[in-house]
């Protein structure tokens, strides 16, 4: 249990997308702060969740933070939505939580459009980066309120 929460008074997530050509997936890991993802949760569900507790109840975290990132994330690869990605779970570091995304059998991108509006409804200065590695080749991407997808070639 994480104990009281102070305010961090940096609002922002991490989301990581890797190309592993042995299964020819995307998988894709995003760090938010725990304490934030309870928060939109309970405003947008009424739902508390207590993650990292001995309240939570793990298969509904689980449950929330799917629908909550099925909302507020999407990404599209050489013109072609990859809507199907499975939801693989989630963990808890220090005052983070990681959720682990994988989308199965695509081929390696050349053109990757993301969309990440994760915490966007919750801060106006949301920060969401995002690093995306396909063949050793890297490339990045801001998105805040005002830009919230980026066209990613490679």
């Amino acid at each position: 249990m994480r104990g009281y929460v102070l305010q961090h008074p940096i609002h922002a997530s991490i989301m990581v997308i890797d190309f592993n050509p042995a299964p020819r997936s995307l998988e894709i890991s995003c760090k938010i702060f725990a304490d934030d993802l309870e928060e939109i949760i309970r405003k947008t569900t009424g739902i508390q969740l207590y993650i990292g507790s001995a309240k939570e109840i793990p298969s509904q975290t689980n449950a929330k933070l799917e629908e909550y990132l099925r909302k507020h994330f999407s990404a599209e690869a050489d013109g072609k939505a990859l809507s199907r990605w499975v939801f693989i779970g989630q963990e808890l570091e220090g005052d983070a939580v990681w959720c682990y995304i994988e989308v199965p059998n695509v081929s390696p991108p050349k053109r990757l459009i993301v969309s990440n509006t994760i915490l966007m409804d919750l801060y106006d200065d949301q920060t969401n980066l995002v690093n995306v590695n396909i063949y050793g080749q890297r490339r990045s991407a801001v998105l805040r309120k005002s830009r919230t997808s980026e066209v990613l070639e490679f």
